[in-house]
């Protein structure tokens, strides 16, 4: 029973409708926001991560061409190969056809000339030589039925040489377009990290490392204080633990541009930043939805008048900061997918940090996130 309920979670309690995008796509989005954000209206961190993650799509999507082409070249040349057997064994075929051409030319001459009714010996001799030209006969048939097999071959293996090197001159230019882009972009991401670099300098106020959320949130220790049974706290811990690697996302079009753990700081050598979530860059029209059931447990006032809303599901929790308006209360019911905040749609994006966390330990979201609808990648 145990089994079935869990079945029945996974492929009947989780849309593929917000899940990641595919590369292509997460790389297109990303190129529309760079195209038409002005560096001076946005966070310098944040717009880095961008350059980052933009760049490092671009380079999968080159690596990915790159792999192709080289499969390609091989396809080419054993298709060559194969055309150039093809073409001897159909010289070769078209050479004994022309010999049999001849052989039963001079057969039929030869018993023209020697034929006599009259003479029961060259009767035997002429009924044996008309076996032997109908064998002739089937026999070419046979070659005329595997010259024509042959040339079918040889037209399905040009056809698909010529596919093969117009799909490789179409890659080879899609290289060429990415290599461009990925030129520009990071004469972009140059161009920011010094206006970066002069900004710190001119306000050495600032500082080194973003606000990070979950200590704002950890330092109220009533966040994993939870008012459910036993029974149901069990229940609901259960319920999420086997949801690991399929739930939903929590805006549908979003492109993770920070990844969890510590990173390095773009400006300086000796500094990190941590990051206890996913940094999702989102349209900032963008609504929020919870990734699966649970029970509103806090909703907290952040720096810079935004919001983070934590989500219990037993003795784990959700947690989506950085909310411009909240839709939901302490102590709501809320169900997977369903709308808990949203983005004001005053900037060209917004950004959201994803946590999950097991009791106060905060776990890597990437690992419980569903990856691709299927079949898209």
């Amino acid at each position: 029973m145990k089994f079935l309920v869990i079945f029945i979670i996974l492929f009947f309690g989780v849309s593929n409708t917000y899940a990641q995008m595919s590369v292509s796509d997460q790389s297109n989005y990303l190129g529309t926001i760079l195209a038409d954000v002005n560096q001076d209206d946005y966070d310098y961190s944040v717009q880095l991560n961008i350059y980052d993650t933009q760049l490092n799509l671009i380079k999968k999507k080159t690596d990915d061409l790159k792999q192709k082409i080289v499969q390609l070249d091989k396809d080419i040349y054993n298709n060559e190969m194969y055309f150039e057997r093809l073409n001897s064994q159909l010289e070769y075929e078209k050479n004994i056809y022309a010999d049999l051409v001849v052989r039963a030319w001079r057969l039929r001459s030869l018993m023209r000339q020697n034929f006599d009714v009259f003479s029961f010996d060259n009767l035997y001799k002429v009924y044996r030589q008309f076996l032997y030209v109908k064998w002739m006969a089937d026999y070419r048939l046979k070659k005329i039925e595997r010259i024509k097999s042959l040339q079918a071959k040889i037209a399905n293996v040009v056809l698909e040489l010529n596919t093969d090197k117009e799909t490789k001159i179409s890659m080879a230019n899609e290289l060429g377009v990415e290599e461009n882009w990925t030129a520009k972009y990071r004469n972009d991401r140059n161009a920011l990290i010094k206006k970066y670099s002069d900004y710190c300098k001119n306000n050495p106020e600032v500082s080194l490392e973003k606000i990070n959320v979950s200590e704002s949130l950890h330092s109220d220790s009533s966040l994993v204080v939870g008012n459910f049974s036993a029974d149901s706290s069990s229940n609901s811990t259960m319920l999420f633990q086997v949801q690991r690697g399929y739930l939903i996302w929590p805006v549908q079009k979003s492109v993770v541009i920070s990844n969890f753990g510590e990173s390095q700081h773009p400006l300086y050598d000796k500094v990190t930043v941590r990051n206890d979530g996913l940094d999702f860059l989102v349209p900032s029209d963008s609504e929020v939805r919870c990734v699966y059931k649970g029970e509103i447990s806090k909703v907290v006032n952040l720096p810079g008048k935004t919001y983070a809303i934590v989500v219990s599901h037993g003795n784990y929790f959700t947690v989506y900061s950085g909310l411009d308006h909240i839709k939901v209360s302490v102590g709501d019911n809320i169900e997977t997918s369903e709308v808990i905040g949203s983005f004001d749609g005053e900037k060209k994006y917004s950004v959201l940090n994803f946590q999950i966390w097991s009791g106060i330990t905060k776990l890597n979201p990437a690992d419980w996130l569903i990856k691709y609808p299927k079949g898209k990648k």
